[in-house]
């Protein structure tokens, strides 16, 4: 643990910009890695559902995470962004360099500290702020809920905890943070402006929670800037998202 503690936080940061994109072009290549796959998949169900209301009545929904179609839905569209990425990342440049994913090796103790980090600072946040102003506890996270418990539990499962933070992170933390961080922005200054407009990815949530998911970027920033690797952000978002299932299946009322 010292040893990740160390890491985190002595001597100078690790994180190196090397991509070739320029801040706009980096911005407008994350708008379409963000949105363009949601767009696409929404506009392919509404041109067939006709056909889809006639086979099955309409009886099932691809707005929800308890039903194998609606699983798919959402997989099909973070898988979208995922190869959107991975190829704007690798036009004319080193695609893993650009993403981050290269650096040194980072040991165990590393992804230990930031996970701890991650879930306390943002856990006593939350508690804060949800029990402060009256807030339900499971307002942001309900939803999950009935994908948790249905028999497309796995496929929730792999959204939440695979998917999500892969393509999230390799976006915006990965992809626009190095093109923004090469600007006159800086690494800090380009960190919040990704961050805001990853976590307005969240804006459904309540303020509370988006208020959380905001700290949380902010912290994953730090594990990029010190480890100079997208690597902990990644596997830190997996276990906040593992963690937050968990406690959502655990304590969440059943929904009706």
């Amino acid at each position: 643990m010292t040893a990740g503690i160390e890491v985190l936080t002595v001597g100078p940061p690790r994180y190196e910009a090397k991509t070739h994109w320029g801040p706009l072009g980096a911005l407008l290549a994350t708008a379409l890695i963000a949105l363009g796959p949601g767009l696409l998949a929404v506009a392919v169900i509404s041109l067939a559902m006709p056909y889809i209301v006639s086979h099955t009545g309409g009886g099932r929904s691809f707005m929800s995470l308890a039903t194998p179609e609606g699983a798919a839905f959402a997989a099909s569209i973070q898988i979208g962004s995922l190869i959107l990425v991975l190829f704007f990342a690798g036009r004319g440049g080193d695609r893993w360099a650009v993403l981050r994913m290269t650096g040194e090796r980072i040991g165990p103790a590393v992804y230990a500290v930031a996970a701890l980090a991650l879930l306390a600072i943002t856990g006593i946040l939350e508690f804060l702020l949800y029990k402060t102003f009256a807030i339900d506890i499971f307002t942001d996270t309900a939803w999950l809920r009935e994908g948790l418990t249905s028999y497309a539990a796995v496929g929730t499962f792999i959204i939440a905890v695979i998917l999500a933070p892969l393509w999230e992170e390799l976006t915006f933390r990965g992809f626009l943070l190095s093109a923004l961080a090469k600007s006159r922005l800086g690494f800090w200054g380009g960190a919040m402006l990704s961050n805001a407009l990853w976590t307005s990815l969240h804006a459904t949530y309540s303020w509370a929670g988006v208020a959380s998911v905001f700290v949380a970027g902010v912290i994953l920033s730090w594990l990029v800037w010190r480890t100079g690797s997208i690597k902990p952000a990644i596997v830190t978002h997996a276990i906040g998202n593992m963690f937050a299932l968990a406690f959502t299946y655990t304590f969440a009322p059943v929904p009706v």
